[in-house]
């Protein structure tokens, strides 16, 4: 929550370090099991393995917990960590601060032929997308005022509007999944081939986009952060918002900023 120099509006602006990326691609113990004999063909493998083995398994989950909150810092300490410039007069008032990673797993299913010349195998993908955020409200803004109360409400709409993006980047890693990789043929070889060539189809579709996927969010931050927005918060709390923003731009600019 930035609030402007005057005239009288303020902007509230949300905080994110994006994305921080854990990939673990894990080979886990096979259920591996003997293809009844070879003598039909080369193509009568294929088609046991067709038959036998499971569809592709896919499942993206959302973790996230309560953002914790930080009410020790003064709005100048939020200001360094914001960690971007502020226009001259600028106030930091109140911080939401973001990091998404994500942790992809894959293992397999598989059948080895009985006299082990071959083994097919279809994938099991499990992609976990963490969302951590940090809320701060500025000392300025004790808990149990007003202030305190309108500065925590509208870092809360910050957070409400990453996790509701956080849901819709999840449906997109899924999706992109499920085209990829849903309804693949059994792969006709050892799992550490297959794997690396879901790493890698991976790493040019959805991991390629997850970061500008995430920010489609800032179209939602930017009516949080209205002029209008601002206008209006100006004017709550009988004046005590007003009082306390003159008093914070009157130290900054004392201090020429």
């Amino acid at each position: 929550m930035v609030v402007p120099p005057l005239p009288m509006h303020a902007v509230f602006q949300t905080f994110r370090s994006l994305v921080s990326c854990l990939v673990s691609l894990l080979g886990f113990a096979a259920l591996a099991a003997h293809a009844e004999g070879t003598q039909r063909g080369p193509d009568a493998f294929a088609a046991l393995c067709e038959t036998r083995l499971p569809p592709v398994e896919i499942r993206v989950l959302t973790e996230q917990e309560l953002p914790p909150l930080d009410l020790t810092r003064s709005a100048a300490e939020l200001a360094v960590l914001r960690k971007q410039p502020l226009k001259a007069g600028e106030v930091v008032v109140g911080l939401t601060q973001v990091r998404q990673r994500y942790d992809m797993r894959w293992s397999y299913q598989g059948l080895r032929e009985r006299n082990g010349a071959r083994s097919c195998i279809r994938s099991r993908i499990e992609v976990k997308l963490i969302l951590n955020q940090q809320v701060y409200v500025a000392t300025e803004f004790p808990a149990g005022t007003c202030g305190y109360d309108e500065v925590l409400a509208h870092e809360q709409r910050h957070v409400a509007a990453n996790l509701a993006q956080l849901e819709k980047t999840a449906r997109f890693v899924e999706d992109s999944l499920r085209e990829q990789e849903g309804g693949a043929a059994p792969w006709m070889g050892e799992p550490a081939a297959l794997r690396e060539t879901v790493l890698e189809r991976a790493r040019v579709s959805w991991m390629a986009q997850l970061e500008a996927n995430f920010h489609q969010v800032d179209r939602e931050h930017a009516i949080i952060d209205s002029v209008e927005e601002s206008q209006r918060y100006r004017q709550l709390c009988n004046g005590e918002m007003a009082r306390t923003l003159r008093g914070l731009m009157g130290k900054d600019g004392a201090k020429g900023r």
